[in-house]
């Protein structure tokens, strides 16, 4: 009986979700504000029970080590709160959390992406020309690719000389070579939505057969 109940929520949602493609309605717009209001719900209770709590127990526990583990971030989380009285004289507080938020989520973030994606590209378009044929012929398209995509950004040569009449030539193709891949990527995003719509449309499909029955 509880499965039953779960399953007809499921679909109810689903088509209600799914009415969105005749135009926005009221229905999409309550499973919209339900989703949001679930997720924000289920975040604030994992919230405490994982994060919250944990904190204030080790905090009250006592110890130095303690305090500068789960303290300063409590800290940090209380300067926050400021915010919401929405007067200049407290809520500049909450500048200092966020600015080290933003500090270290940007430090991190051109970290990650300078060592796990810039770095490994580089060292994977110099790879040595050793190995089979196919190999070497992958290395060699992959420099070019590489060139022709960067030769698109290169704006500053100018157009009238020999150089920059080459460099405009590379540069359209790679304009074409970032379309073809811009196309692969977006493919890629589309099939995923379209399986899970199917998945969606294949749970209902069995559900009304179901309950046909």
């Amino acid at each position: 009986m509880t499965q039953a109940i779960i399953d007809l929520i499921a679909v109810i949602l689903t088509i209600m979700v799914l009415s969105r493609i005749v135009g926005d309605n009221p229905l999409f717009r309550v499973a919209q504000y339900l989703f949001v209001g679930v997720s924000l719900g289920l975040a604030f209770v994992v919230s405490y029970h994982q994060v919250l709590r944990p904190a204030v127990s080790s905090l009250t526990s006592g110890g130095a080590n303690n305090f500068s583990l789960y303290g300063v971030p409590l800290l940090l989380g209380l300067l926050l709160l400021p915010r919401i009285t929405r007067r200049q004289e407290y809520s500049w507080l909450a500048n200092i959390p966020l600015a080290l938020i933003f500090g270290v989520g940007s430090a991190l973030a051109v970290g990650g992406a300078i060592a796990g994606t810039l770095l490994p590209q580089i060292l994977d378009t110099a790879r040595p020309l050793n190995g089979d044929p196919a190999q070497i012929i992958g290395v060699i398209v992959l420099a070019l690719g590489t060139v022709l995509t960067l030769s698109t950004f290169y704006y500053t040569i100018p157009q009238d000389s020999p150089t920059g009449r080459l460099v405009a030539i590379s540069a359209l193709i790679g304009h074409w070579l970032l379309m073809i891949a811009f196309g692969f990527f977006f493919a890629s995003a589309l099939q995923t939505y379209l399986s899970a719509l199917t998945e969606r449309l294949s749970f209902l499909l069995q559900w009304f057969q179901g309950f046909a029955r």
